[in-house]
């Protein structure tokens, strides 16, 4: 076999370890197929469901003809549900899409709630909202029973997919390296699914390092398109102290049911950063998730005019309370977690030593809006095909059903994405035969170019270099100025990619490597996502410009695709799917304006 050392056939192949991955693997062997699921790290343990820091939730029609919640809110409708999803999306959206996880979300999270009591895990149920509350814990290991209970299913952990193979135009399998030996596997598959999460280029996010695009990457490389990739969800994530970076607790700190003291947002001189405090930008129990681009936007105005002096930086500000009240509060808040987490702490951030350190820091947290998720990514149809023949993607490696900001669960999205996925190419492997690779060993042989070299890029130091770009450029709030530098920056790092250097030999657990394969599916993603952020003259969700702050709709209701010829990224625009409900003409000052006409 040359440079491939193990060689597994299944019928459908699997890649992500989260939710997306498993309920996919589920229904493809509940369909007939024989499934073989691998993730780049433990399954349940890895990617971003360690992350997960709320809820997730369905509409209420659904909560109580599907999942069996007689009590769930009947004013949140199916309709209603659809209906925010295309409106806080700004009608960029595949209305389609976005009717899949409508229609799909209930049947996802029934079967997950099975696995919940199968698990003996902790969800709490929301009737009002329609919406359950856990941990990532708790759902790393419903996904685990998940496989469990599904021992026909072949698990690979900790194995990095690299490529994927084809014979002709079709995906027939993918190419792997375990991480521990080193060693190539290669996966034959008459279908592949990719569940391998979005990209976050930046060196602040709150979520797990390993969100690389990796799933993105290998699509592209395949032949596949990626859709809305300028589009990325900041929220409030804590910078300082370092031992907490990257934690999602000021957001949830937003949150009056969760955390009882409201602080004022202050930029770094002290000047208070306003949001103001009229009814109309007051969200509800269904469309909670808003307050994210309303903080951003709101906050944002500030923290952009002494962006150059102190970056994206602002103070959580507690010093209306006394230390003992900023104590309470922070006990108050450990005991409502203690369920979930380990007592007196969230997410290995110590509650009552933060409690602390605040006080101590002149009563103020220091903030940033951290990357969350990434609304771009595959061009997917409603069966979760990619239009390359045996390749099929799920969850957030997706683009399409979020547009330009993302009003629904990230989990919602994981489960009805796999179960719809899963079926879809278990009925494709059904009527395909398994086609020979042609490619295995030639990617292979090029994988290993970077041991070849005797200097050049290190992988490690491009990985700087990248998020360096894409924080000083590509960030929460934006300009003409500082995307075209980022721009030029990012397709001069590309292009030094095919110079990266691995030194020695061995390639057991080599981060190096491990690097070197991550950044440059990284770096396609931010040089696409720049590169649409830079030609949207206007605002819309999460693309905040402060050169353009006008929703324009007249001239800008399209979407940013991009496709791979060589490495060559094209370029191209099509009109958003509105199957259902037609989008809205006119023009809006700001972001905030269209949320409290349209949305609010």
């Amino acid at each position: 076999m040359g440079k491939i050392h193990t060689v597994i056939e299944s019928d459908v192949l699997v890649v992500g370890g989260a939710g997306a991955g498993v309920m996919s693997a589920v229904r493809s062997s509940q369909a007939g197929a024989s499934v073989t699921l691998v993730s780049k790290g433990k399954v349940g343990k890895s990617g971003n469901t360690i992350m997960i820091g709320g809820g997730f939730g369905i509409d209420g029609d659904g909560a109580r003809e599907i999942v069996g919640m007689g009590d769930a809110n009947p004013e949140y409708t199916r309709e209603a549900a659809f209906k925010k999803l295309v409106y806080s999306g700004f009608f960029l959206g595949d209305q389609r899409l976005q009717k899949a996880f409508v229609d799909f979300g209930p049947y996802g999270v029934r079967d997950c709630l099975e696995w919940v009591k199968h698990a003996g895990q902790l969800f709490f149920y929301n009737a009002r909202g329609c919406s359950w509350r856990t941990s990532g814990a708790a759902f790393g290991n419903t996904v685990k029973q998940g496989i469990k209970e599904h021992p026909e299913i072949a698990v690979y952990e900790d194995v990095l997919i690299a490529e994927l193979l084809k014979k002709g135009d079709a995906v027939c399998g993918v190419l792997g390296i375990d991480i521990y030996t080193g060693e190539f596997i290669q996966f034959n598959a008459k279908a592949v699914i990719l569940a391998t999460g979005g990209f976050q280029p930046f060196s602040i996010k709150n979520s797990h390092s390993d969100m690389t695009g990796d799933g993105i990457g290998l699509a592209l490389r395949a032949g596949a398109r990626a859709v809305d990739m300028e589009f990325l969800l900041f929220i409030g994530t804590i910078l300082e102290p370092v031992y907490a970076r990257g934690s999602i607790l000021p957001f949830l700190f937003s949150i009056p049911a969760l955390f009882s003291l409201r602080p004022r947002m202050r930029d770094l001189d002290g000047e208070e950063l306003v949001f103001p405090p009229d009814d109309k930008y007051k969200v509800g129990p269904t469309n909670g998730k808003v307050n994210k681009l309303l903080m951003a936007e709101f906050y944002g105005r500030g923290i952009y005019k002494k962006m150059k002096k102190y970056g994206n930086a602002f103070y959580y500000d507690y010093s209306a309370y006394s230390d003992d009240d900023i104590r309470q509060a922070f006990l108050n808040y450990a005991e409502s977690q203690s369920q979930l987490h380990r007592r007196g702490w969230y997410n290995g951030t110590d509650l009552v030593r933060l409690g602390e350190d605040i006080i101590g820091n002149g009563k103020r947290l220091k903030v940033t809006f951290g990357n969350e998720y990434s609304m771009g990514g595959v061009v997917v149809e409603p069966d979760f095909s990619t239009g390359v023949p045996g390749l099929y993607a799920a969850g957030e490696v997706s683009g399409g059903t979020f547009g330009a900001f993302r009003s629904g669960d990230g989990l919602t999205e994981m489960l009805a994405h796999g179960y719809a996925a899963g079926r879809s190419a278990a009925e494709y492997a059904a009527s395909h035969e398994q086609l020979a690779a042609d490619d295995g060993e030639e990617k292979a042989e090029k994988i290993l170019e970077p041991f070849r070299r005797t200097s050049g890029l290190s992988p490690v130091e491009a990985r700087r270099v990248l998020e360096k770009i894409c924080d000083e450029g590509f960030d929460f709030y934006r300009d003409g100025e500082r995307l075209a530098r980022a721009y030029d920056e990012i397709v001069k790092l590309r292009k030094n990619l095919k110079d990266l250097y691995v030194p020695g030999e061995d390639r057991r657990y080599n981060l190096e490597w491990i690097n070197a394969e991550q950044v440059k599916n990284l770096a396609i993603c931010a040089e696409i996502g720049i590169y649409g952020a830079l030609n949207r003259r206007e605002s819309r969700g999460t693309h905040l410009r402060a050169d353009y702050p006008e929703v324009n709709n007249r001239d800008y209701l399209f979407n940013h695709t991009a496709a791979l010829e060589g490495e060559k990224i094209l370029y191209g625009k099509q009109t958003p799917r509105a199957d259902y409900l037609p989008p809205v003409k006119e023009n809006y000052p700001g972001v905030v304006d269209f949320l409290a006409a349209q949305v609010l």
